[in-house]
């Protein structure tokens, strides 16, 4: 058994309008959890630098609510409170209709759950200085 997913961003920019709607449609297996899920469509939105991007159930951001953020920046996507990455992904699909996930940009990558990442690239001294400085901040 397979699940229909649809995915749909919103636009970064004027020039990124005239794409619209970014809609892309994947299939996954229905023993596939959200977690499993969303780690494999987190390069689905633009990897802009200072971007994050809020995933949303529903198809668009008035429908649904939050569920996951993503950030290029990240080690890996956050979870917001409430939502367990264990659910199968079959299991929040409508009886009636596609599974739909709309993801929404936001400008800065400080996360909305949970401390931020330690810059990448850094040597490790800087890389704990960064999450020090953040976790008092």
């Amino acid at each position: 058994m397979t699940v229909k997913v649809l995915l749909t961003r919103g636009s970064v920019c004027m020039g990124d309008d005239c794409h619209a709607p970014h809609q892309r449609d994947v299939t996954f297996d229905a023993t596939t959890t959200l977690g499993e899920f969303v780690a494999q469509v987190a390069g689905y939105p633009l990897r802009m630098r200072g971007a994050r991007w809020v995933m949303f159930l529903g198809w668009n951001r008035a429908e649904g609510a939050p569920i996951a953020e993503i950030s290029p920046e990240w080690e890996s996507p956050r979870f917001m409170a409430g939502t367990d990455p264990l659910t199968p992904l079959v299991s929040l699909a409508p009886a009636d209709s596609d599974l739909s996930f709309f993801f929404q940009y936001q400008p800065g990558s400080v996360p909305l759950t949970g401390p931020p990442d330690p810059p990448r690239g850094l040597d490790p001294l800087a890389g704990r200085l960064a999450l020090w400085l953040a976790e008092r901040g």
